[in-house]
């Protein structure tokens, strides 16, 4: 054990970056939840509630104060005690770290559950899992959904920024087939007043060239941040591996778009983290400074 610090320090800590990172949400340490379906009373280490327009997300915190990495078993039981609470995320934050193993199990599960595993010099920096794409005068603050980062790398093709899994590479979270990226649409300079022109606009070309496309619409709730209107679509195709999942904020003068892609039995799982990045995306303004 690290010297200087008692398991109760080390939960202190550990909640005061989740106020950081939540500063809205009601975050209670040390405290109990009835179980759905064990009916027992669950201990709870640090439990962030928060209702952000009409949707509610309850986020399981394990503070794990042991000499050892965190294994396979110990997720195991886990998932079991987050499904057991009704809560929509669970993280465990290890003194020691994780097994291979256990990571693998926290981020491969198909249940409805967000889960991630942190050690406590990784949890400090999970508030800089963020970037600033921008293009001419837009830009937007967008913070990765947990368990993700921010890959602002450039390279071919239009998009700003691409999202996925921490500990993947860019070229395997391609193979895998689960990643989002970040794009936008100027409305002054794609003469496009409003989010619903850009619909119209990108649906008929969308169509013209896959004729036997599906296209299906998700509204969701206005962005927290500035109260813009949000919109999911999504397209499913034969020619594609996967649905594609489109997320549109309406900004004063530009579309922002976070294009996602899932295996389909994580569908549910990862629109909550698509929507989490509608949610608090917020806009900025880009001066260049003339040479």
């Amino acid at each position: 054990m690290p010297d200087g610090m008692d398991w109760k320090k080390y939960e202190h800590e550990i909640t005061q970056q989740f106020r950081a990172y939540y500063p809205s949400a009601r975050i209670t340490h040390n405290t109990k939840l009835v179980g759905k379906f064990s009916r027992v009373e669950r201990q709870i280490d640090i439990l962030v509630e928060e209702q952000p327009s009409d949707l509610s997300y309850r986020i399981i915190v394990d503070a794990k104060y042991r000499g050892r990495k965190i294994d396979v078993a110990d997720v195991e039981c886990f998932l079991g005690f987050v499904r057991d609470t009704g809560a929509n995320t669970g993280i465990m934050v290890a003194l020691e770290g994780y097994t291979p193993a256990a990571i693998n199990r926290a981020h491969n599960d198909d249940l409805d559950i967000i889960l991630d595993v942190l050690n406590l010099d990784e949890l400090k920096t999970f508030q800089e899992e963020a970037a600033i794409p921008y293009r001419g005068e837009h830009g937007a603050s967008i913070a990765a959904p947990f368990g993700w980062i921010v890959d602002a790398t450039k390279r071919e093709g239009s998009a700003l920024a691409w999202l996925y899994q921490r500990g993947l590479t860019f070229e395997e979270a391609m193979q895998g087939g689960e990643f989002m990226y970040i794009n936008f649409w100027s409305k002054k300079e794609n003469k496009v007043a409003t989010l619903d022109d850009l619909i119209v606009y990108q649906e008929g070309y969308i169509k013209q060239g896959l004729p036997n496309v599906e296209i299906r619409y998700l509204e969701n709730p206005p962005n927290q941040r500035e109260g813009k209107r949000t919109l999911i679509r999504i397209v499913k195709h034969p020619k594609y591996p996967s649905p594609e999942y489109t997320g549109f904020i309406d900004f004063d003068d530009f579309a922002f778009l976070c294009v996602m892609f899932t295996p389909e039995q994580l569908e549910r799982k990862n629109l909550r983290k698509l929507r989490y990045i509608l949610r608090d995306t917020f806009p900025m303004s880009v001066e260049h400074e003339s040479e």
